[in-house]
Parts: C-alpha cells; structure tokens; sequence
C-alpha cells in the first residue's frame, strides 16, 4: 500500500506544502489577525473553509493520478509527517519566512496550520469513506 507511488505522494506532499506556505509568506500580514481580536474566529472558519475546499480538489486530482484503493489515505499520512517536520524548521526560522507578520500573525498561523493538518489527515478517510 504505501510503496506504490511514493514518489508522486512525495511530489504532492512537498507541493502542497510549499502552497500553503508561499501563501502566507504573501498574503499572511492579510489574511492572518491577532487571536485576541473578537473577529478573529470568522477569520479563522473562512481560513478554514477554504483550507478545506484546496485540500478536498487537491485529493481528487491526486486520486485520479493513482486511483489506487488507499492512495488519499497515503497522501494525507505522508503529507501531514512531511509538512510538520518541515514547518518545524520553518517555525524555527520564523524571521527568515515569516519576516513581515507580527508575532500575534504567527501564533494566528500556527493555529490555522494545527487545524490545517487535522483536515489534511480527516478529509482522506471521508473521501475512503465516499468510494465504497
């Protein structure tokens, strides 16, 4: 199960990763508020909301690349192990990424992140869920 394509779910891993980052190192001092400001849950569930919609069309042009039984199961594992341990080096460097957001921006983002990678790992067994 986890040897087939693992080049691809790498590939996509890395790719998704990259887009969410490159994302907030653009437009994060936009979309990322303090967490202590009262608009900050709407912020949050849109933030969401559309995290989960890219997730959701990011798993379906991966399963069509491998319609393998298990393969967004595969995607959303390795994706989330490989996007941690990369955040966490990028999270370490926050002054070199994240050089424009403030640090009630960056605790803002690793709120979104922690939520983000709960819908990376959930979405795939909904989706596993949808095939049979």
């Amino acid at each position: 199960m986890f040897s087939e394509k693992l080049g691809l779910t790498l590939l996509f891993s890395i790719l998704v990763w990259l887009g969410a980052t490159l994302f907030f190192v653009f437009f994060g001092s936009m979309v990322l508020v303090d967490p202590y400001q009262q608009d900050f849950f709407m912020r949050f569930l849109l933030l969401e909301i559309a995290t989960a919609v890219v997730l959701y069309i990011v798993f379906v042009i991966f399963r069509k690349l491998d319609p393998s039984p298990y393969s967004v199961v595969k995607l959303g594992l390795i994706g989330s192990a490989v996007g941690l341990i990369i955040d966490a080096f990028v999270l370490w460097n926050r002054d070199v990424f994240f050089s424009g957001l403030s640090s009630e921006q960056l605790l803002a983002f690793t709120i979104w992140m922690s939520f983000a990678y709960g819908l990376y790992l959930l979405i795939p067994l909904f989706m596993r869920k949808e095939n049979k």
